[in-house]
Parts: structure tokens; sequence; C-alpha cells
């Protein structure tokens, strides 16, 4: 959903775009056509984060297999057939990791604390997490199948219009213009009522009240899912605590710790991720059962490992970046001074809006004019569907979308003899 990062800050973006352009020509050639209904840091989520996890997923199903997922050593009478019993017994019953400084623990109940239990499950859980990230984005598609137009489909057109000759191209954009119009007058319209000052002023301000009517739907959705993602990204640490049996959400820091202090071997050899863990298993002979402890290489793991790494600090920036990207859009579509810039400096760029210094009264007329074009006729719904356009079309087309916009609202109000076509 529009960040509405557009003139000022897009530079900072800027690897978003290019990987949102790479992504999109490689999803291209695969049939895969991304939507322009959101922004790049929606999509750090939705696509990049799901294309990351799918890799890793890639790879360690590959390794599990593919490749020799655990060996152990075994006792040297164990026939070929007991050594591969033995490797796949120890893989579907979990192992345990022990130091080789401390001794073997007689007992159940320590190994127990020491279980792995993850190892077998790492694919299904990365496939899972890529799903929970997947999950905003398609209720944000839910959600805007409901409205009166398509979002992306308006920012695909506008972006095509880009490529038309002149003609044509001023063809469409008047077009767009007209419905966009019609939308927000009609919207206008029906939100007339009991209390309609207050409910506007509510909806202008809050998530509280929404829906077409009160020019809000479009913002009140995309702060739903921003929310969404920014909360996935954060559950993300809680469900791997789980999932890994230990405290996930501090692996970061002992990562950085371990590398402040030179300690290459707690870095490169996590006892989170052990690659040397015991098995214990029974063999009944007759009436004899024999108990046996071996030890496993689990080679997985040094895949794990540095992938979980990867995904500790990718996954703090996704939620980073995602809270970042909620403030702004709703710093962008909430606060007046902000709102009206965003509309004045284009109009100014098309000289639509006179200064004091160029015109001291018109400029009087168009800052009272613009606070009714903004508020009462943009509304939230308006300024947010100017700044996704702005992000996912071009700011030249969002520009004489803009424009376009008021001169169609000046002309409304000039043919309406009270004044009051909008309030």
């Amino acid at each position: 959903m529009g960040n509405g990062l557009c003139v000022e800050t897009s530079s900072s973006w800027s690897v978003f775009d290019w990987l949102d352009k790479v992504l999109g020509n490689i999803g291209a050639y695969a049939g895969i056509k991304l939507r322009r209904d959101d922004d790049s840091i929606d999509r750090l989520s939705h696509h990049f984060t799901v294309v990351i996890l799918i890799i890793f997923t890639v790879i360690v199903s590959t390794q599990q297999y593919v490749g020799d997922r655990i060996q152990c050593w075994c006792p040297a009478q164990f026939t070929e057939a007991h050594v591969a019993y033995t490797n796949h017994f120890c893989w579907v019953s979990n192992t345990y990791h022990i130091p080789f400084e401390e001794v073997i623990p007689v007992h159940d109940e320590p190994k127990k604390e020491t279980m792995i239990t993850y190892y077998q499950w790492v694919p299904m859980i990365l496939l899972f997490m890529a799903l929970m990230f997947k999950m905003p984005r398609l209720i944000w598609k839910t959600m805007t199948s409901t409205a009166a137009f398509s979002l992306d489909d308006l920012c695909t057109m506008l972006f095509g219009i880009q490529l038309c000759k002149k003609d044509e191209r001023d063809e469409k954009m008047a077009d767009v213009i007209d419905y966009l119009h019609n939308y927000f007058q009609t919207a206008t319209l029906y939100s007339k009522g009991y209390c309609y000052s207050l409910r506007m002023k509510i909806a202008r301000y809050s998530c509280f009240i929404c829906g077409r009517r009160y020019g809000n739907f479009f913002f009140t959705s995309a702060i739903f899912v921003k929310c969404l993602y920014v909360s996935n990204a954060i559950a993300q640490f809680f469900l791997l605590n789980d999932f890994l049996g230990a405290e996930f959400s501090l692996y970061g820091f002992e990562v950085l710790n371990g590398m402040l202090a030179e300690d290459n071997n707690h870095v490169t050899h996590s006892p989170r991720f052990p690659r040397v863990t015991l098995c214990d298993f029974k063999i009944r002979q007759l009436q004899n059962i024999h108990q046996y402890t071996v030890q496993c290489v689990l080679p997985v793991n040094l895949f794990n490992e540095k992938i979980f790494i990867f995904i500790w600090f990718w996954f703090l920036f996704v939620a980073c970046v995602s809270a970042y990207g909620l403030v702004i859009t709703l710093y962008n579509s909430l606060v007046p001074p902000r709102k009206i810039h965003f509309i004045k400096k284009h109009l100014k760029l098309r000289k639509m809006y006179a200064t004091d210094k160029d015109n001291p009264r018109q400029s009087r007329a168009d800052r009272s004019l613009m606070k009714q074009f903004e508020a009462d006729y943009l509304k939230v719904d308006g300024v947010f569907i100017l700044h996704v356009v702005c992000k996912n079309a071009s700011d030249i087309v969002a520009g004489d979308l803009i424009a376009g916009l008021w001169t169609k609202f000046q002309e409304c109000k000039k043919n309406d003899s009270n004044g009051e076509g909008y309030v």
C-alpha cells in the first residue's frame, strides 16, 4: 500500500525498487504478474521474504532427501542393514546434544532437556513462515475486492499510459480523472445524514469509522494490513522460540556477542544447531533387550545454522522497515499539512496554484479552496490513492491526475451557486 514517499524520500528505497524490477522481470518469464496496489515495503514482506524462505526450503529439502541427512557411528558388529536402521531410527526419533567435555547422563530426564526435535521439520516450518508472510497480502486482496474499483487495475493502466502517444494518453487520463471525480463525488453525497460533521471528523483522523461513504475504505484496509505485516514479523520470533526449543529471539544477539568477542567457534558451531549429537535406541533379540548409544552427525545443521542466522537478522530488518512504513503511511494520509503539501507541490510544478509572491489575492483563495479539496473532496482515501499512484506509476502521472482532479473540483465549485458543493 502506498507509503507516500514519492518525491522527497523515494531514493531511500531505490534498493527495493530495483529488487521490484528484478523480481518482476523474473516473474514475467515465469508468468507471474506483480500487482501494483502496494509499495516496496509491503513487497519486502509478501514477496521478497516469501521468495527467500522458499529458496531456503529447497536448499534444506535437497540436503535432507538427496544428500546424507544423518550418519551415525555404529558398533563394529553392526551389519550394513543395522547401520541403515540406526540412521533411520535416529533421524525420526530425535537426538540430543551433550558437549564432549560433559559426561553422558545415565537417566533419561537430563537427555530430554537437550533433545533436538526440529531438524526433520525445517522445510515445513519454512513453508509455514512463507505462508504467514503471504497471508496479509491475501487479506488485502480479499478486502479490496469489494471496493468500487481495482486499485491494481488503476495503477497498471496509469503505468501503461506513459508508453502511449500523446493523444491516446490524454484521452485515457481524462477517462481516469472523470471516473475518480465521480467516485469522490458519489461517496460525498452518500455520506450525508445524521451527525455528518462529527462522523466525518472521526473518519478523517482515525480508523474507527470506515467505509467508502466516509472516504477512508482503502486507507483503513491498508493500515490494517500494514499492522498485520508488522505483527507477523514480530510473531515469527515467538513461533521460532517454540519450534527451536530455545530463546530464538536472543539468537542474533548471541551471534553478535560471539563476533565481538572473536569467538568464532560459538558463531560457526552454535549449540542451538549442533552437528554432532547422540542417539539412544533399543534392539530386542529374543527375550533380551540391548540398549545402544551412538554418536551421529547432522550435516543438515550446517545449513540450518547459517539459514536461521540470516532469518533472525532479516526478520528484524523486515519488522523495523514495516513499522516505519506504517508510521509513514499514517503521517502522509492523516496529517493535514502533510497532505496539503503533497498536493500543492504537484500543482505548483504545473503553475496551477498561486503563491503570495505571484498573486496574493489568488493565493488566499487557493488556500481556502485547497482545504476543501483535501478534506471534503479527496478525503483520506483520495490522498492515499494518489500516493499509491505516485509510487507505482510515476510522479508525473500522479501530478497529472492531481491537476485534473483539482480542475474538476474548481469547476464544480464555480457551478455551485451556494459554494457548498462538497462541504
